[in-house]
């Protein structure tokens, strides 16, 4: 497997792929598709990379700087005033013939390391489908932790992601274990818990300290 940064010469690949993943899934929600539009601008940007196996495109991962005025941005759901300072985990995929490799978490380090090297963003932030439990689990292992649970993009059902890549969230005390789907719970209390892990189908969740956010 081999990791590359992508351009707009490989757009018919990635157009390719992500029509196969999402006629693949049984549940649709799980991939917001993006057109080629959408693409060219995050290839633009110049976060977004593939994992090629024989010169075959097989996954693709991107981050994307979103404008200060973005509709629902989620700088205004983490409480972080600086919105300058925050770029987005966006889309990712995996051709179904070779999930289970992590090779999202793979991509994912390595944009994270080209974003800490870029030196102009403080925090990362991502949306997660509640029952999305692989997504989920990749979030918590790159260091991401939930900061929010609300409703998103007309009515759908979202944790808030953050990480943090200079002054980490921390978290202390004993944990409370939330059964993933007891997302009533999440929409009534996430203000002030902080999600950590996933264990045995439970979210970690540990008490907040108020003057955490900047």
């Amino acid at each position: 497997m081999n990791l590359k940064y992508l351009t707009r010469n490989d757009l018919p690949e990635i157009m390719a792929l992500q029509h196969i993943v999402y006629k693949m899934l049984e549940d649709k929600e799980v991939l917001q598709t993006l057109n080629e539009d959408e693409f060219e601008e995050i290839i633009d940007q110049g976060f977004i990379v593939g994992t090629c196996e024989q010169h075959e495109l097989v996954g693709i991962r991107a981050m994307y700087i979103p404008p200060v005025n973005y509709e629902e941005h989620l700088a205004d759901d983490a409480e972080i005033t600086e919105k300058d300072k925050v770029i987005f985990s966006e889309i990712s995929f995996i051709n179904p013939g070779h999930r289970g490799r992590r090779l999202q978490t793979r991509m994912g380090e390595e944009l994270i390391e080209k974003v800490k090297k870029d030196g102009r963003f403080d925090y990362i932030l991502t949306t997660v489908m509640p029952n999305n439990l692989a997504s989920l689990k990749d979030k918590f292992r790159l260091g991401f932790k939930i900061v929010k649970t609300a409703y998103k993009y007309n009515g759908k059902k979202r944790h808030i992601l953050q990480l943090n890549l200079k002054a980490p969230l921390t978290i202390s005390g004993e944990a409370k274990k939330v059964h993933f789907a007891k997302t009533d719970w999440m929409l009534k209390n996430s203000e002030y818990y902080i999600g950590d892990r996933l264990e045995d189908n439970h979210i970690h969740y540990y008490e907040r300290e108020q003057t955490e956010q900047s």
